[in-house]
């Protein structure tokens, strides 16, 4: 029940009549194909590009963040 995405961590709490949802969170195991598939969603998500305003000099920013 813990691991059935129709059901809220919340609502098994419930119906197990668990008190304290960290209880309920004892049932909670990642299976290897979710765990596989959150990995390709996120390589394969598209990366923000980060820009600087114009006003800095790209030596300055270069300094302190690396490039």
């Amino acid at each position: 029940m813990a691991n059935d995405p129709s059901l809220t961590l919340a609502q098994v709490r419930a119906i197990l009549r668990h008190s304290d949802l960290a209880t309920t969170g004892h049932y909670l195991n990642a299976r290897v194909e979710d765990l596989f598939h959150a990995l390709q969603q996120y390589y394969n998500r598209p990366r923000i590009m980060l820009a600087f305003a114009p006003c800095y000099d790209p030596e300055d920013v270069k300094a302190v963040f690396g490039g």
